[in-house]
């Protein structure tokens, strides 16, 4: 007769958690104090041994969209770990019911789920840590969003932009979007640059620095600020006509509006999954699954559009790899030279970028022939050319595509940093002429002129 094995014993903290918390009492509760007013709940669940020792699961919850975005957990461990950090900080360790606790948790998984965003990948774990979600635990209602529309928070450098396109799907247009400063402070009244100008333009730029007690408060009224005040300084009419002509050059460029095909309607079913994978955050197998269709049709380069595109939204940069293999297979497609150009600039080549276009202005930079050019193309190339200048400090050649990436209004992946950097030599200028017309009027008094 074969022996019958003794039943195995779970080892890992993570197996330990799935078949036996639940069995031990709950302890303790705490949520911070202002998670009404925040929206944002950090909860810590407390269950106790026999030994004295504790396990706990410690769930940060946002009521306003994300629902369960961070969380983590730890058994069977000695409460002096977590003891010392509730009495560090009582403000945000309140202790609450548990049933309150348990109703925000779940209050924020459901929200979030309606919406299309799975909780913290620890949760797969620190969900054995609660009750179950039953009707033994009594509902309570649980404010959620504003008024039940989803808000969703951007932080700075942060496009956002696989979020917004997976609210776009779930919400339609029914959310809304908050972004935050360098300090993490929001922005909820920030303008556009258009907007700015039109305030500006409608009022006089001395009413407007009147308003605003001489302070300008936001990076976009610095930013008008500064192009303002340079282009009255450091160009000439016949500068300011120039650059609007060579703005316009790029933007009415008759191959945008040529007809061209759509591979991603083409191949829509087969790229269903990958898409789909992208939209969940599950980069490698997206990655994978697009490979297979490239595979499939290996001389079609608005595939590796698709495939350069989602990257790009998933790690805020362009691939290097898809990139450079991209650019090997399709030198002188205008949309995939142009992704080229962006990679280079994002890695400071600004030469090789200069030497990639010609030197030539304009789309002639990506071809001279008269081909279709995908309008996608604009944002690549416009950062690659202006962050190339910008490296080498010639803000007059920058200018143009400068301009042409404020009105499309893309402040993503490169587009951010190349406005700031525009910003700030911008400023820098304007503050040395300034300092030398100081200088030069203190002489005069001096003098006695």
């Amino acid at each position: 007769m074969s022996k019958s094995k003794p039943n195995s014993i779970p080892t890992s903290v993570e197996a330990q958690i799935r078949t036996r918390a639940r069995n031990l009492p709950i302890y303790k509760c705490y949520i911070n104090i202002d998670w009404q007013e925040k929206q944002t709940a950090a909860i810590l669940i407390i269950r106790k041994h026999t030994n004295g020792n504790i396990t706990i699961g410690n769930y940060l919850v946002d009521l306003k969209l994300r629902g369960v975005k961070d969380c983590y957990y730890m058994f069977n461990e000695s409460p002096l770990k977590i003891e010392e950090s509730i009495k560090r900080y009582p403000e945000i360790h309140q202790e609450c019911d548990y049933n309150l606790a348990h109703n925000i948790i779940h209050a924020g998984l459901e929200f979030a789920a309606d919406y299309g965003f799975e909780p913290h990948k620890n949760f797969k774990t620190a969900q054995y840590i609660l009750e179950e979600d039953t009707e033994d635990i009594p509902l309570i209602e649980i404010p959620l969003g504003d008024d039940g529309v989803p808000v969703l928070e951007i932080c700075y450098g942060d496009s956002g932009q696989s979020e917004i396109a997976r609210l776009q799907k779930s919400a339609g247009d029914n959310f809304h979007i908050v972004y935050f400063d360098k300090d993490g402070k929001p922005i909820t009244t920030e303008q556009t640059y258009q907007e700015v100008v039109d305030e500006i333009m409608k009022t006089g730029l001395q009413d407007f620095l009147d308003k605003r007690g001489s302070e300008l408060k936001t990076f976009r009224e610095w930013q008008v600020f500064n192009d303002m005040v340079y282009i009255h300084e450091f160009y000439s009419e016949e500068e300011q006509t120039q650059i609007d002509e060579e703005v316009d050059l790029i933007l009415k460029d008759p191959r945008l509006l040529m007809k061209d095909d759509n591979s991603e309607n083409t191949y829509e079913k087969e790229l269903a999954l990958p898409v789909k994978y992208f939209e969940e955050g599950k980069t490698d197998m997206a990655y994978a699954e697009t490979r297979k269709v490239i595979d499939k049709y290996p001389d079609d380069p608005m595939l590796w559009n698709i495939l350069l595109y989602n990257l790009s939204v998933d790690s805020k940069e362009v691939d290097e790899e898809s990139v450079k293999e991209a650019y090997s297979r399709f030198p002188e497609h205008p949309l995939i030279k142009a992704w080229y150009g962006e990679w280079l600039a994002q890695n400071d080549r600004a030469d090789e970028v200069i030497t990639l276009f010609n030197h030539l202005p304009g789309l002639d930079a990506l071809t001279t022939e008269n081909i279709p050019i995908a309008v996608g193309a604009l944002p690549s190339f416009c950062f690659a050319y202006a962050q190339a200048w910008l490296q080498k400090e010639d803000i007059r050649c920058a200018e143009p595509y400068y301009q042409v990436i404020i009105k499309m209004d893309v402040d993503y992946r490169l587009g951010t940093k190349i406005q700031e950097t525009m910003a700030e030599m911008k400023r820098k200028r304007i503050d040395e002429i300034i300092v030398d017309r100081e200088e030069k009027e203190a002489l005069l008094s001096e003098n006695g002129h």
